[in-house]
């Protein structure tokens, strides 16, 4: 129909009135098509990703990659963020990731450091894995250095406090570091390596911290101090109580967190046995055996006795044909004895915490006298008069009633 309107522009009727026409608008159409002028959207929340592999994607949440690319001074830049790994510290952050002194420990408030990869024209931006507070930083430093050059008294006073102290969480990955760094570095110096276990022991201890995901860089240091071949630069030095403090130590790990991690045990028993292989250096079979003992009577029973008879004998035609002539027979001489201690302790450790008719099982009488002879007495435990088993000494009565009675002569 035509538009009648007043004064519109259009034809003049004879009756003076103006008509035009007009096009229709399709409203589906027009619903359809793009809008010059988006209307505003209800206030609301959006997800999105800033970075994808450390490389903030180009999407329009983010800033445009010409800002970016400004900020780094190139065209084209990206910026990378990623955490600073082991491999990538400076020389301002090594030292208190290595567990050093007060200039390593202020190196950790450094927040932010940015290098530009020139082949690439990649910057990082590396980010420290803590920020660790003055007082943390005083802290790890006062520890250290009583660890590493302190009186005796500093030392008991510093691994008392890690033993027990809470709210140094943050510090546990410094440590550990330190730990296993030093002591493979410090090997050869006993007394060092000494203090370096009992500060893994420490933290071990210490019922506030959660080492979980650290002991990878502690047990390998440990099992180092277990089953080295040598730990000391000088031949009668007490390497031996190093061996042993750092097999209790290991035990203590497994035992702490082998229900977290089912095959820590049995990984470690693995590699104990594979110290006692006849083909390793005695100081080695020495550690195996002694770490073995210290799981208890069960693995002696399924690792240690089977070899005792066969290890004994060939230690005992070896001393016999060793000599006396320089200070290499010396050496080995007292190398076997110490093997030899260490197999009867574990023997004792078997025959104290077992009962009689577990040792009539497990022991063939006749082949373990024969070969020990009384140097088994000692090691059975005693029974009072109601058949309750006694810490104390052996003696000969209980043996004869195991069949013993052919190594009382």
């Amino acid at each position: 129909e035509k538009l009648y309107a007043t004064n519109a522009g259009g034809i003049i009727s004879p009756e003076g009135v103006s008509e035009r026409n007009q096009v229709r608008i399709d409203l589906n159409e027009y619903v359809r098509s793009e809008m010059s002028t988006q209307p505003p959207n209800e206030i609301g929340l959006t997800v999105h990703w800033l970075a994808v592999d450390g490389i903030q994607p180009n999407v329009p949440q983010n800033p445009p990659l010409q800002e970016t690319a400004a900020m780094v001074g190139g065209p084209g830049g990206r910026i990378v963020h990623r955490v600073l790994d082991d491999d990538d510290e400076n020389e301002g952050s090594k030292r208190i990731n290595n567990g050093y002194g007060r200039k390593g420990a202020a190196s950790a408030s450094t927040a932010i450091r940015t290098t530009t990869a020139s082949p690439s024209g990649v910057s990082i931006r590396q980010l420290l894995p803590r920020l660790l507070s003055e007082e943390l930083q005083l802290y790890f430093t006062r520890i250290t250095i009583a660890v590493e050059r302190g009186t005796m008294d500093q030392q008991a006073a510093a691994l008392a406090s890690v033993a027990k102290d809470a709210g140094t969480q943050e510090l546990v990955p410094f440590f550990s570091r330190f730990v296993s760094r030093q002591i493979l570095e410090m090997v050869g110096k006993t007394d060092t390596c000494r203090t370096l276990v009992r500060l893994a022991d420490a933290l071990i201890s210490n019922p506030n911290l959660h080492l979980g995901l650290h002991l990878h860089q502690m047990l390998p240091a440990l099992i180092t101090c277990v089953v080295a071949r040598r730990l000391s630069s000088r031949p009668f030095d007490d390497h031996w109580g190093l061996r042993e403090e750092a097999a209790r130590t290991l035990v203590k790990a497994c035992n702490a967190f082998g229900d977290q991690y089912t095959a820590l045990k049995a990984r470690v028993i693995k590699t104990l046995c594979e110290a006692m292989s006849p083909d390793k250096p005695l100081s080695t079979q020495y550690g195996g055996m002694a770490g073995l003992s210290l799981f208890g009577p069960k693995t002696v029973d399924a690792f240690i006795l089977p070899l005792a008879k066969g290890n004994w004998e060939k230690w005992e035609k070896a001393l016999e044909s060793q000599g006396y002539n320089n200070s290499a027979d010396f050496e080995r001489r007292f190398e076997i004895q110490q093997c030899q201690h260490a197999l009867l302790n574990a023997l004792g450790i078997f025959m104290r915490n077992v009962s009689l008719k577990e040792q009539a099982e497990r022991l063939r009488a006749d082949a373990f006298v024969d070969v020990f002879g009384e140097k088994l007495i000692p090691l059975q435990a005693t029974f009072d008069d109601e058949g309750a088993m006694t810490d104390g000494a052996g003696s000969s009565d209980s043996l004869m009633s195991l069949g013993y009675s052919s190594c009382i002569l």
